[in-house]
């Protein structure tokens, strides 16, 4: 698990953050490439078609209604104590010169944290910027934890560390509440190196030069 907030533990490397400008990164524009990209790097694994088919109809519900409603339960029983909403996305990244789909990945969110399922990358960097850019993009949309999956060597590099199974469960019944209204937005294709150097002082001093000279 990555820490997002507080204190982001998020770390891109400087040959990543050059790389970059050569993507661009979107949400929920290519689903069904996506999958095709999966299915082909890593065979059909777990990612059948019946459920591909429930991963469309929840990325409809979060493209159309904004979510899909689950309910909860209280523990150690069936009984409901409301609901929360689950999103899932298609995250893409694009050769920013020819347009080609370079790789992507699915995830959902629920609450504070977005889950990375499963992904592909078919272009050099491709797969590191796009997990940089998506970093960035989950900072800036205010989430707290990135659960990446299995313990990975790029997933330590990246920043993201094991923790006991019954904190996590702890900070998702927490994070499901308090923070259930969290959405992840790109609007449109950006450029993955924006993304990325949104919040360096570089980036805003290299800006604030440019307004005083008028460039």
């Amino acid at each position: 698990v990555l820490q997002l907030s507080p204190d982001s533990k998020l770390h891109i490397s400087k040959s990543t953050r050059k790389k970059s400008k050569r993507f661009q990164l979107s949400l929920n524009e290519a689903f069904d490439d996506v999958v095709k990209g999966c299915h082909k790097q890593h065979g059909i694994n777990w990612l059948f078609p019946p459920i591909v088919s429930a991963f469309r109809a929840l990325q409809k519900e979060t493209i159309d209604y904004g979510d899909c409603q689950t309910q909860l339960v209280e523990n150690g029983s069936f009984q409901p104590s409301g609901t929360t909403p689950v999103r899932l996305y298609s995250v893409e990244i694009w050769n920013a010169e020819t347009g080609a789909l370079a790789g992507g990945e699915l995830g959902y969110t629920v609450g504070g944290i977005y889950s990375s399922l499963t992904g592909f990358t078919k272009e050099d960097a491709a797969g590191s910027v796009q997990l940089a850019a998506l970093g960035k993009l989950l900072l800036q949309c205010g989430f707290l934890r990135w659960d990446l999956g299995m313990e990975m060597e790029y997933k330590r590099q990246l920043g993201a560390e094991l923790i006991a199974r019954t904190d996590f469960v702890r900070e998702v019944h927490r994070t499901r509440v308090e923070n259930k209204d969290l959405v992840l937005r790109c609007n449109g294709r950006r450029n993955a190196k924006e993304i990325i150097d949104f919040d360096r002082p570089d980036n805003n001093d290299a800006t604030d030069t440019k307004r005083r000279s008028g460039a």
